[in-house]
């Protein structure tokens, strides 16, 4: 299929206009009819409607319309990967949950630059569920995740813990917490059972929030009361504009690594999760000397 088909109808989709769309791609109104016609002909069904009162495109038309969005952005990447070669050996693609890369991009990216200087780097920052399925289909390469499902393609390796504790603008206790003003973090699923056990009092509050940088700014703004990680629990404190919640328990969350069965061997990638736990390491490390992450020279293990 010529990219310059799909080009056509998702421009077309959004005009509804043969001779807008014309204008938009620089081309004839022959050439956008042509080019339907061609895609008409190859997918075996009609996918706009012509008529004097304008174009509507038709129920085949409209269940296209995102196979034919996603095919031409895998087609963008497929270009950005192919036009990278040359410039570097390899890429890899890194997908880290949102209450991680904070803690450990910076460091870890200093580290590959470094020991890894002919690799490119693709880093996306979402949730576990997404970055599973961007594992199996191939959009990623290496996660660092909460959550993992079993699945025969992907492996997974504990490399580290996970610590949250809770705080909040208006109690120092838990027996003043008001469920109003409650915010239940939903960071994953673990968190979440151990939350439901050991605050079932806490379990219903009207508010639930999975994210923690939006926690965060709930907190900065006005009154509430939630659990954060250890780190971000500290910066608000820090900050003044929160308190420990002293009689709270800690909630611990494993944190894991991700790569398809076909990467877990590799050396690439062993050097890549060697460094990302010694990173982690380093940010524990409040006090002292904090943990080096691997000597470049002597090829980081």
């Amino acid at each position: 299929m010529q990219i310059e088909l799909l080009d056509t109808f998702i421009d077309l989709i959004e005009t509804r206009n043969f001779n807008r769309t014309a204008e938009r791609l620089g081309v004839t109104q022959s050439t956008v009819s042509s080019r339907i016609r061609a895609l008409e002909a190859q997918m075996g069904k009609q996918l706009f409607l012509r008529g004097k009162s304008g174009t509507e495109v038709t129920a085949a038309g409209l269940r296209f319309a995102d196979y034919a969005k996603a095919v031409r952005l895998q087609w963008v990447e497929a270009k950005r990967e192919v036009q990278a070669i040359g410039k570097f050996d390899r890429l890899i693609r890194i997908g880290i949950q949102h209450e991680l890369y904070g803690r450990v991009l910076g460091t870890w990216l200093q580290w590959m630059r470094v020991t890894l200087p002919n690799l490119a780097v693709y880093v996306e920052i979402d949730y576990s569920n997404q970055m599973i399925l961007d594992l199996t289909t191939g959009n990623l390469d290496v996660a660092v995740l909460y959550s993992p499902q079993h699945l025969p393609d992907i492996h997974y390796e504990q490399i580290a813990e996970e610590r949250f504790m809770m705080v909040s603008t208006c109690c120092t206790s838990i027996e003043q917490i008001k469920l109003p003003e409650y915010i239940k973090a939903n960071y994953s699923m673990f968190f979440n059972q151990a939350h439901r056990q050991l605050l079932p009092d806490l379990e219903h509050s009207p508010i639930s929030i999975g994210h923690g940088q939006a926690i965060m700014h709930v907190l900065r703004q006005g009154d509430g009361t939630a659990y954060l990680t250890e780190a971000s629990a500290n910066a608000l404190v820090g900050e003044g504009k929160a308190m420990r919640v002293a009689d709270a328990p800690r909630i611990s969350q494993p944190i894991y690594s991700a790569v398809h069965v076909r990467h877990s061997h590799g050396h690439a990638y062993l050097r890549l999760l060697k460094s990302l736990r010694a990173a982690i390491t380093q940010e524990r490390a409040m006090e002292g000397t904090a943990t080096a992450l691997p000597d470049p020279a002597q090829g980081g293990g």
